[in-house]
């Protein structure tokens, strides 16, 4: 079921950038520091934009990614530890104290 939504989800999102690009062929010409220009179509200057604040995004969260798998990794090895103990402590016979 999530996968159909998934699908519809993107099928619509596509459906709008197609008919966006199509609306808006104009040509702009976009500026960059150092004297650089770029001229093009302004619904591919968008997808450019997002493209970019997509990968700056993505850079930006690694830091917590990257901590949060350490994490998981140290929670795993202590998870191993007291299966161990308790594995352990199973072992051992049970004295009957009265």
């Amino acid at each position: 079921m999530k996968r159909v939504l998934y699908l519809i989800v993107i099928v619509v999102t596509l459906l709008f950038g197609v008919t966006f690009a199509l609306q808006n062929r104009q040509a702009v010409e976009l500026a960059y520091y150092f004297g650089l220009r770029w001229h093009g179509s302004i619904s591919l200057a968008l997808l450019a934009a997002l493209a970019f604040g997509v990968v700056i995004g993505y850079v930006a969260s690694l830091r917590m990614v990257i901590r949060m798998q350490r994490q998981l990794v140290q929670a795993r090895k202590e998870v191993r530890q007291i299966e161990q103990e308790v594995t352990n402590l199973r072992a051992l016979p049970i004295k009957d104290v009265i």
